[in-house]
């Protein structure tokens, strides 16, 4: 009776201390602590068993650091039975700690549940005991199945953590990517996320497939958190299938584990690998980076432990290559669009300046002025405050801001005295023609503001609509003052250019009635290279990109 007392309570206590969320590690060494407690075992070693690898991983023990369990153990092998199992010592630096302890031969019991290895417990038993008692070779049983019940419930449970660390580590890598069209960025957010799906990852190399030239080119490397310069990595050929393994990942279009040096350099020895001689990597996991359409690249990550990789890290894996590789593709279709935008612009601007010279040699009393005012405008709409974005439609303006006149005769156009009043009706009737030619130009329309508006008055007595004041757009308020500069400061054949004090004195004259006070103001202090007083014409423009006023069709 006192024995099954003594039964009863120390499975009681096993239960309440298994009675809690806990990590495989801290059941097995619970198991450990009340083995050696209820059975007086001087030295007790606990494994939870690997069914993929066929091992177990000893990872508790009480009497002797786990450093040294394996010093005790044969090679670890699935346990033959849930049964104990008594053998001969074993040699090791640890058999001589047991023997201080007392300590004689090893007995094994597998961990079983619901037929099947889950673990081991090794007893090293005290010196002249070969067995048990019954009493406590059931209690012994007892203790190992609710051992393998809870090492069993640990290791589901851990796995919900870990799956759910891994969803949750997926959708911030999702999250992240769909903010970034960096490359350079989606490789450190794909390892960071490695890190979290990979038990051990001591190296990567992360491939590109440059599909036309069938090279595979390594665009990230890093060995235990450092980078590296991957131009260490001289680009590969595509092989054939089966002549390696990155190209194998490719063709295959599957994940690739190699587990040890020999698979490594013996049927593949040009395998590349990151660290230095003699620390060659024991186990690769390649992994395919899968786009809707195509094959992008490979993620190669390694460790110096053998088997360390297994199929279901190489399917979360997989997971997030996929996600990445969308966004490398969705990354190269915007670098590809903002090249193709910006050689569309150049295209533009050529166009423009063509057209623009066209004017200047049609008009032989204004060749080069399109060129320069366009050129202060554009210096000027800065200072005044104008995001570099609308400054190509200002700069487009000014190089068109006489397109209009395509629409006069000759005969009034180039008129070398005096123009009547009729032919005057119809040299103001330019900022309409401008109008008409480019409205229908739709990547031209947020450039109408100067061609259509420059001839406004701020008193409003100007042309063709009468607009005053801050009616009228600013950037043609601003191309009023540097289109009457540069007119005066230019040598025409009825008069040579004025003096720069004459001209000053001239436009400060026509400040309230012809011109905008306030961009006259700014006009010289950026003439003059004064940038003392930095306040903006526009609102709320300082580097917030501001849209500037546009001329109504």
């Amino acid at each position: 009776m006192r024995s099954s007392n003594v039964d009863i309570s120390a499975l009681a206590h096993l239960i309440a201390r298994l009675n809690a969320d806990l990590e495989p590690e801290a059941v097995l060494q619970i198991v450990c602590d009340e083995v050696a407690l209820a059975l007086d075992i001087p030295v007790v070693i606990a494994g939870a068993y690997d069914e993929q690898l066929r091992v177990i991983f000893y990872m508790a023990a009480t009497g002797v650091a786990v450093a040294l369990a394996g010093d005790l153990l044969p090679t670890p092998t699935a346990p033959a039975s849930p049964s104990l199992e008594i053998g001969p010592p074993y040699a090791g630096p640890a058999v001589a700690h047991c023997h201080e302890l007392g300590a004689g031969v090893c007995g094994t019991l597998g961990l079983w549940y619901s037929e099947r290895p889950v673990g081991a417990l090794v007893l090293v038993l005290p010196a002249g005991q070969p067995d048990f008692a019954p009493a406590e070779y059931d209690l012994l049983l007892a203790i190992g199945d609710l051992a393998a019940q809870a090492l069993v419930h640990a290791t589901r449970f851990a796995a919900i953590h870990t799956r759910a660390a891994h969803l949750e580590a997926l959708n911030t890598l999702g999250r992240a990517l769909a903010e970034t069209y960096a490359l350079d960025r989606i490789f450190e957010l794909l390892y960071e996320a490695t890190l979290v799906l990979l038990p051990v990852v001591e190296g990567a190399i992360f491939s590109l497939l440059d599909p036309e030239q069938q090279l595979i080119t390594c665009a990230f490397a890093i060995l235990d958190g450092e980078r590296l310069d991957v131009s260490e990595f001289p680009p590969l050929q595509l092989a054939p299938l089966g002549h390696g393994f990155q190209s194998n990942a490719i063709h295959l279009r599957r994940p690739i584990i190699v587990g040890s040096q020999e698979e490594l350099f013996q049927r593949v020895p040009n395998v590349v690998y990151i660290g230095t001689p003699g620390e060659e990597a024991e186990s690769i996991l390649y992994v395919p980076m899968l786009s809707p359409e195509r094959v992008v690249g490979v993620l190669q990550v390694q460790s110096f432990v053998t088997g360390t990789f297994s199929m279901a890290h190489a399917t979360m894996l997989g997971l997030a290559a996929n996600v990445a590789a969308v966004a490398i593709e969705n990354a190269r279709l915007v670098a590809d669009l903002q090249r193709s935008n910006q050689e569309l612009r150049e295209a533009y601007d050529s166009t423009l300046e063509g057209w623009s010279r066209a004017l200047d040699l049609r008009d032989h009393e204004t060749q080069g002025h399109s060129e320069r005012v366009t050129a202060l405008t554009v210096r000027l709409a800065r200072a005044a405050g104008i995001g570099e974005q609308e400054l190509t439609y200002i700069r487009w303006g000014a190089l068109l801001h006489d397109i209009g006149k395509m629409g006069i005769p000759d005969a009034v156009l180039l008129k070398p005295g005096t123009l009547t009043e009729e032919e005057g009706q119809v040299m103001r009737m330019h900022p309409v023609y401008a109008q008409d030619l480019l409205a229908p130009i739709v990547f031209l329309r947020p450039a109408l503001a100067i061609p259509y508006c420059h001839h406004e008055r701020w008193d409003g007595a100007g042309y063709p609509r009468g607009l005053r004041g801050d009616e009228i757009p600013l950037e043609a308020r601003m191309f009023a003052v540097i289109d009457i500069w540069d007119a005066l400061r230019s040598d025409r054949p009825y008069r040579p250019a004025w003096s720069v004090e004459r001209v000053r004195e001239y436009i400060h004259s026509l400040t309230g009635t012809h011109l905008d006070p306030e961009v006259v103001a700014l006009f010289f202090r950026v003439l003059d290279g004064d940038s003392t007083d930095p306040t903006p014409l526009v609102q709320g423009a300082n580097g917030e990109n501001p849209q500037p006023a546009t001329a109504e069709p």
